[in-house]
């Protein structure tokens, strides 16, 4: 019997699903830049990869065909990339390389060489990695400002193009953060670079939405310069607020992600309490889902993500799909600009933790029910807390394990024991007044209920009088 077959089959599957499955870090790498810039009515396109260039298909229209049909007819084509190749990139360090090219101008260099550009290498001081002739650099792109400086140059003729133009809308990249407007109301997507380049000559406009400060121009020239590979920039958890807590229960998270880049058709969630996973020991694993949603939220209906546990450490890795495939696994936080948003931090930035326990639950009564202006009414508080011991199990407040906040919307109103379990309060005003208790636990969580009640005025005495 031949066992050797069945076992280089076994060992061969099992090197399969660690390749795909086993989530990584993300690497260094470059994005493709893709699409066209408008260089003016002389020298018209400039490309940026040779995915983008008409050149050869130009022949290939209706008017040039004798006869029909297909394959039939007097073609000059070819197909993209094949004779002229050329690409241009930026790397994670924000570096720009390659080469763009133009039907006027020729190739068009974004990768620096020991000439020096026209300003000595003065704008590399916005580079976050160093931008000169040793590493074959002339422009960079900074996120924290959106912007690109340095330049580019025509190979044949010496040209320069600068970058960041002087310009009221130099060249900029939007990124992630939307808070960080590019154009404010032109819809310019993550990934979509706008603005304009110079010349000594003319101008090169990377976006037809910013060139002229409006979308309008789209319609004349529909272009733009953008990033094609699908990235992310950002990502938080739990997303799961004090009150979100106090309404819905503490065992919930959201993880969010913001695309950096590129169009998503799908992605892929793992949830893990400890830092090596894979989608069988995860404690959460959502599968492959279609469809550009930007957050995931636990507990859900998915069978692999049940409920969590409390006061517990959980990592997370996201990779989005596009049309040609999946990204690499995105750790949160991995990138320094990775937020942890909950209540409990800890030390570890890769992690965000559950909270410890339930929330209080304030509730109070009130006597004498009738509220009436300028007499004392008593209000008790009937909350529960909840303790790590029992996460879920709600105990009666009492002696140090919940304090109290009353409060009213009555700015007239004299509260006794703002402080405690009891207080009586003495309004002063005759109309809809708003009554709020906080309650705070031992682990400073805190929560608060409110009740509105028409105060109202004493009725008057009446005493019948006999007419005379």
């Amino acid at each position: 019997m031949n066992l050797r077959k069945p076992t280089i089959i076994f060992f061969f599957t099992v090197f399969l699903l660690a390749v795909f499955l086993l989530p990584r870090p993300t690497l260094a790498a470059t994005s493709t830049v893709r699409g066209a810039a408008w260089w003016g009515d002389t020298n018209e396109y400039l490309f940026m990869d040779c995915l983008d260039d008409f050149i050869g298909d130009l022949l290939d229209v209706s008017g040039n065909l004798y006869a029909l049909p297909e394959p039939r007819g007097f073609h000059f084509s070819a197909d993209p990339c094949s004779t002229l190749i050329h690409h241009v990139y930026l790397d994670d360090n924000g570096n720009f390389s390659g080469e763009a090219f133009n039907y006027t101008k020729g190739l068009v260099s974004f990768s620096g060489t020991t000439t020096p550009p026209e300003d000595g290498y003065g704008f590399n001081s916005h580079c976050p990695s160093t931008c000169n002739s040793s590493n074959s650099c002339w422009a960079c792109y900074d996120e924290t400002d959106q912007k690109v400086y340095g330049w580019a140059r025509v190979v044949s003729d010496g040209t320069w193009i600068r970058l960041d133009s002087a310009t009221t809308t130099p060249v900029k990249l939007q990124s992630w953060d939307q808070s960080i407007s590019v154009l404010p109301g032109h819809g310019i997507l993550p990934g979509d670079f706008v603005g304009n380049a110079t010349t000594t000559a003319d101008s090169v406009s990377f976006n037809c939405k910013s060139e002229g400060g409006g979308a309008g121009n789209c319609a004349i020239r529909d272009y733009k310069v953008y990033i094609q590979d699908l990235k992310i920039g950002h990502m938080s958890a739990p997303n799961w607020s004090y009150s979100e807590a106090c309404s819905v229960g503490a065992l919930r998270a959201v993880l969010k992600w913001d695309i950096k880049s590129g169009t998503q058709t799908g992605y892929e969630v793992m949830v893990s309490d400890n830092s090596t996973t894979t989608p069988a020991t995860a404690v959460c694993w959502s599968g492959v889902k279609t469809g550009t949603a930007s957050q995931y939220s636990i507990p859900n209906a998915d069978p692999n993500c049940p409920s969590l546990n409390y006061d517990t450490d959980y990592y997370w890795w996201v990779r989005l799909y596009d049309a040609t495939g999946p990204t690499a696994w995105y750790q949160f936080g991995a990138n320094p600009v990775d937020t942890a948003t909950d209540g409990n931090p800890d030390s570890n930035a890769l992690t965000f933790t559950t909270y410890k326990h339930e929330f209080p639950s304030p509730f109070f009564t009130w006597s004498p029910y009738d509220v009436l202006v300028g007499t004392s009414t008593e209000f008790t508080s009937a909350s529960s807390y909840y303790a790590s011991g029992n996460p879920a199990l709600p105990m009666s407040c009492g002696g140090p394990n919940c304090s109290y906040a009353w409060s009213t919307t009555d700015a007239g109103a004299i509260i006794s024991h703002p402080n405690s379990a009891t207080t009586s309060i003495i309004f002063e005003h005759a109309t809809g007044t708003s009554i709020t208790l906080g309650v705070t636990d031992i682990d400073s969580y805190v929560c608060s209920t409110s009740t509105t009640l028409l105060i109202n005025y004493d009725l008057p005495l009446w005493r019948e009088v006999k007419a005379n």
